[in-house]
């Protein structure tokens, strides 16, 4: 009775927590937030009073005062600053919750597989500091795989590419449960885009507009699509003088051939190390990609013809990992077999 009177008075969540964005989705609704991973905190005697959370501190990146900090809280998946991933985890369970409840939220959170004891108990704190009642954990691959529609407790083996923003899981699922996994990482994209075109451009950058070149152009090969080159406005890195620079989507398939590389290695290393029987279910399925880094153009194909295997775009990849730890959520008897 009591147990049944704590679910109606609370909205109990699940939260994608991302490097690059975080995902909240609340139980019986869906998704209902999605925003940057970013926050920003002013210095006011050293207790860090939070300015803006997700979009609005993104935008700050790069042309904030001195006096304000924009921070991403995580890093390759995990907590890296333990302070701010509990103001950014509160302040986005406030924005996403439809109405105030008496109870406080159970919390359904998606980690990396690989994560460490220490790193998941960063986690679990940060998100317990940040007003849940309870947290409960299930691993990124898992919830991908749930999210994207894969019988997971089929007795056959399925496999899960998780391109994120800071990390690339790779796993295969079955019965249930993770049979084997690994972890990328840091696909490091706008980085590379940021060094690239220091190094053969001369042209200085920062995170957004690496950001913009790689959602607008950005690929895994070249496609030759109608749209293949933007114009960039950047800074001479030798006279310091603005100027506008055109790239094309072939110069950043060079620019991310590194950070690409490193994906479909992870992809083939998994495979080789799989039992035969595994390798066999993967080579009937095919490979599913999830995660926002599935949206590059031409990873699905690149991923295929280097492992000589049929590669999936999972529908909604970004939404993946949110929306099988809602599913979770919502059918608490299913996710005791998942615990």
């Amino acid at each position: 009775m009591l147990s049944s009177l704590i679910k109606l008075m609370s909205n109990d969540l699940a939260i994608d927590l991302g490097t690059a964005n975080t995902l909240i989705y609340e139980k019986n609704r869906g998704i209902v937030l999605n925003e940057p991973s970013v926050v920003a905190l002013s210095d006011d005697g050293g207790h860090g009073t939070v300015c803006a959370v997700g979009s609005v501190a993104k935008q700050m990146v790069g042309r904030a005062p001195r006096h304000i900090a924009t921070i991403r809280p995580l890093r390759d998946g995990v907590v890296a600053n333990f302070e701010a991933a509990e103001k950014m985890i509160r302040t986005l369970i406030e924005r996403a919750r439809l109405r105030s409840a008496l109870i406080q939220p159970r919390i359904m959170v998606g980690v990396p597989s690989g994560a460490t004891q220490v790193e998941r108990r960063a986690i679990r704190e940060s998100c317990l500091n940040a007003g849940a009642r309870r947290v409960d954990m299930v691993d990124e691959t898992m919830a991908a795989a749930i999210g994207a529609g894969i019988p997971v407790d089929d007795p056959t083996g399925s496999m899960v590419v998780d391109v994120g923003g800071g990390t690339t899981e790779v796993a295969v699922v079955s019965r249930s449960d993770v049979v084997c996994s690994g972890r990328v990482g840091g696909d490091k994209m706008d980085e590379a885009i940021i060094c690239y075109m220091r190094r053969e451009r001369d042209a200085l950058i920062g995170e957004g507009m690496a950001e913009r070149i790689k959602l607008d152009i950005g690929a895994a090969r070249p496609t030759g699509g109608a749209n293949d080159s933007i114009d960039v406005h950047c800074r001479d890195a030798k006279q310091g003088a603005l100027r506008k620079v055109r790239v094309t989507e072939g110069q950043m398939a060079e620019a991310l051939a590194e950070p690409v590389g490193q994906i479909v290695e992870s992809v083939a290393a998994a495979l080789e190390a799989m039992p035969a029987d595994l390798a066999s279910d993967v080579a009937e399925k095919g490979v599913l990609l999830t995660g926002g880094g599935a949206l590059l153009r031409g990873l699905d194909r690149e991923i295929g013809e280097r492992v000589n295997l049929p590669v999936i775009v999972a529908d909604e990849p970004l939404a993946c990992v949110a929306a099988g730890c809602g599913k979770l959520l919502e059918r608490e008897a299913w996710w005791r077999s998942f615990a």
